[in-house]
């Protein structure tokens, strides 16, 4: 977390985070660090579709389709926190932790950075109880930032 929070500030770049499935806990990990206040400007915990939807403009249709997780949904999450908060950077993740997932589905993460021009998505399966899961998400998309950002 030090790492990024050092080299956003030190190339005068701002980050938002989109969290669905994590909580905030993506948020509470990076904006722990001193001199976050600096480069961190929104912290968007959309765990509904609701929330997806209202906060974000994601297309309900869209999120019924999908149940908001998907790699397509978590892109448009990423790229409309990015635009939301007027961020350089902006982080998403989305996916299903808990024994209410859909069958095969559970531990399933979905996670994007959206950088400038581009956005980079990445799945990854977590094992464990749920809240488990959560946390090891939350800290794959913090290691996910600080590969796009070159750490």
């Amino acid at each position: 977390m030090k790492k990024i929070i050092k080299i956003l500030r030190s190339q005068e770049e701002t980050i938002a985070l989109a969290e669905s499935v994590t909580g905030g806990y993506a948020s509470y990990l990076l904006t722990k660090t001193p001199g976050s206040s600096e480069v961190f400007k929104l912290g968007a915990v959309v765990y509904s579709l609701f929330a997806k939807e209202k906060l974000l403009r994601l297309s309900k249709k869209h999120l019924l389709k999908t149940n908001g997780v998907s790699p397509l949904t978590v892109k448009l999450l990423a790229q409309a926190v990015k635009k939301k908060a007027r961020s350089s950077i902006g982080a998403a993740i989305v996916g299903y932790a808990g024994p209410e997932a859909p069958k095969g589905q559970k531990g399933i993460v979905h996670m994007a950075v959206s950088t400038g021009a581009k956005t980079v998505v990445k799945s990854q399966k977590f094992r464990g109880p749920r809240d488990t899961v959560r946390k090891k998400a939350a800290q794959a998309l913090i290691t996910f930032i600080g590969e796009v950002i070159g750490i």
